[in-house]
């Protein structure tokens, strides 16, 4: 800070000592002497760091290739034109520039010296010439004088492939027309040309493409159709590429102006397996006042299809869809999402792991009550001589806004109801319920 401060005071000594003595270093206006607009038009066009790929803990110095565009030397116009180098958004230094004479042959390197210890990261680095604006009165053009750049020290930064699959059934060929369609791009999100993708249809086919200016690619194939999953995956053989995730070709059979929900069902444990065929799921089109379709996974048509945990149908595309899953009557889980034609949207639905619970039934002097009848929900038992009920497994709550209720039903016709309850995944809740003389 020291440092910057003596040197604009020393800048500011220049400018004002350049109208007090001898006319040769007296500022210039070109415009008037030469009839030209830039006299004097320093262009920054590069600059770059050594060592190029610095070890960490490595000083690291920023150079500049500049020259003159314009007509006369620099020293002719001003005793102080300077140049600030700035890394992540603050400056590291700033020195004077020496003479530069015009012409493109007469261009120079410049050099910060050492300005800042590599360590593994993102550099955002900035070269700005004619800094303190000493011959913006010259017409020196601003537009040329920065140039930012964004280096990476340490990993090599990896690229990037967004892509996206769709998919139809030919009925003429019996097979699945699939279109792959995405972008390559750095970690700045910027487009990347002529990068060599390799796209991975499991089981069927490896394909070179080629993205384009943009960073764009664009691949069509046929391939036979299958009644399981296929994965797609896309890398490179350069040293690291991302993609964003796996997609896979789905084994429906839509048309071109169809889409499709897949509904991956993910149970905790085998036993769940039995209760795919009492998932519901209830799809509305746009919003909640259109009901499009209550479908139970346990019919299978043209339209719906159960392979394995995989649930499938199609439906009109180009529309938003609300969709409710339930199991035994009960909200499983619910989701929005907008279907592209020949868009296959994926979701994974979660069968908790079911938690048991049991009922404790007494009267107001704390006896336990026999034979009493609790149902709760689609679930039900009988209270022994010690006044409770077996264990009884039951769906956790998957929100607070639809708590179970159980209703007592005592040997002389009076019934007690419980307080609402929420019960977790694996959770043993013991509910008690007292009979009261208050009680209908």
């Amino acid at each position: 800070m020291i440092y910057i401060n003596v040197l604009r005071m020393f800048l500011v000594f220049c400018f004002l000592f350049s109208f007090t003595i001898d006319t040769s270093f007296s500022l210039t206006e070109s415009v008037d002497l030469f009839g030209e607009i830039n006299s004097a038009d320093l262009i920054l066009n590069d600059i770059w760091i050594e060592p190029e790929n610095p070890r960490s803990g490595e000083a690291v110095t920023i150079h500049g290739s500049v020259y003159n565009a314009g007509i006369i030397p620099i020293e002719e116009i001003s005793d102080a034109v300077t140049v600030a180098y700035i890394v992540n958004g603050g400056i590291v230094e700033i020195n004077l520039l020496e003479n530069i004479l015009p012409g493109l042959e007469n261009g120079r390197v410049i050099s910060s010296g050492a300005v800042f210890n590599a360590i593994p990261g993102t550099y955002t680095i900035t070269g700005i010439i004619n800094y303190h604006d000493t011959l913006s009165h010259l017409r020196d053009n601003p537009g040329n004088n920065i140039v930012q750049k964004v280096f990476q020290i340490g990993v090599k930064p990896p690229l990037i492939a967004n892509f996206e699959t769709y998919q139809y059934y030919n009925d003429e060929t019996k097979k699945q027309q699939i279109t792959i369609e995405g972008e390559t791009t750095d970690i700045l999100l910027e487009g990347l040309e002529s990068q060599e993708i390799i796209i991975d249809i499991e089981g069927v086919s490896q394909e070179k493409i080629i993205s384009d200016t943009d960073g764009q690619f664009l691949f069509n194939t046929n391939i036979p159709f299958k009644d399981t999953p296929i994965k797609i995956s896309i890398h490179s053989n350069e040293d690291s590429f991302l993609t964003s995730f796996t997609q896979k070709i789905f084994p429906i059979k839509m048309d071109k102006s169809q889409s499709a929900l897949a509904l991956e069902i993910d149970p905790h444990s085998s036993e769940d397996n039995s209760k795919y065929s009492e998932l519901t799921v209830v799809l509305f089109q746009e919003d909640y006042d259109h009901v499009f379709e209550k479908i139970s996974m346990d019919i299978h048509d043209n339209q719906n299809l159960m392979t394995s945990n995989l649930f499938l149908t199609s439906l009109p595309a180009d529309h938003e869809y609300i969709a409710e899953v339930y199991l035994e009557g009960r909200l499983l889980d619910a989701f929005q999402n907008y279907f592209p034609s020949n868009v296959v949207i994926e979701k994974k639905i979660t069968v908790s792991e079911s938690a048991q619970i049991q009922f404790r039934i007494i009267n107001e002097l704390g006896e336990p009550q026999n034979n009493v009848n609790v149902d709760n929900w689609i679930y039900s038992g009988k209270s022994n001589e010690n006044g409770v009920t077996d264990w009884i497994k039951i769906l956790p709550t998957f929100t607070a806004n639809e708590p179970y209720v159980a209703q007592a039903t005592f040997p002389d016709g009076k019934v007690v109801w419980s307080d609402p309850f929420l019960i977790e995944p694996k959770e043993k809740k013991v509910i008690t319920m007292v009979k009261g003389s208050s009680n209908p």
